[in-house]
């Protein structure tokens, strides 16, 4: 594994990035979201700008330091505004694989950024090592289930009751992966 952590990557008409305190209040306007939260419920609501700017001072700055970690702020190119996010989520050096997560502000959707981003994210990580890119979602959620397979990622399996939801029920979740 030729690990590079959250290098800045470019494509077409977006800049992946590494999230700074600058973009607090993007991330917080996304996180507040009930379309995003709904499907989010590791992450703790967000009740201020302020939260998201110690997140980002407390916790990611100091994660960006290691090598192996690969967490990217989706930006617009004509601006750099933050309009989503891409993260590897979990990730197994020896089986070389890793898991995404995404999500991205509601007035993008449905143009294609989101697909053009994990797609870069995909090549990159293949690249550096990774053999199998895998992420999961919930039955229920039809946008991250179209930006999979506009990936290329094909289709594993329903996993039952995987997840919890914010609410605490479990939901079941598909599994898509690609690999090299």
């Amino acid at each position: 594994m030729n690990h590079t952590g959250t290098i800045n990557i470019e494509t077409e008409r977006l800049i992946l990035r590494p999230i700074v305190v600058l973009d607090a209040q993007a991330l917080y306007e996304i996180l507040i979201d009930k379309d995003v939260m709904n499907y989010l419920s590791g992450i703790p609501e967000y009740t201020g700008p302020e939260m998201a700017v110690a997140y980002i001072t407390n916790k990611l700055n100091k994660k960006y330091k290691d090598k192996d970690f690969y967490d990217w702020a989706v930006a617009t190119k004509d601006n750099n505004k933050m309009i989503g996010r891409i993260s590897v989520y979990k990730q197994d050096d020896d089986r070389r694989m890793a898991d995404l997560v995404w999500f991205l502000d509601a007035r993008y959707r449905q143009h294609g950024y989101m697909s053009e981003a994990v797609k870069t994210v995909i090549d990159h990580l293949q690249n550096i090592g990774f053999e199998r890119i895998e992420a999961f979602a919930d039955v229920e959620n039809k946008a991250s289930v179209g930006v999979m397979k506009k990936v290329g990622m094909q289709y594993e399996g329903t996993l039952r009751k995987y997840d919890l939801r914010r609410d605490d029920s479990l939901y079941d979740a598909e599994m898509w992966s690609i690999v090299k």
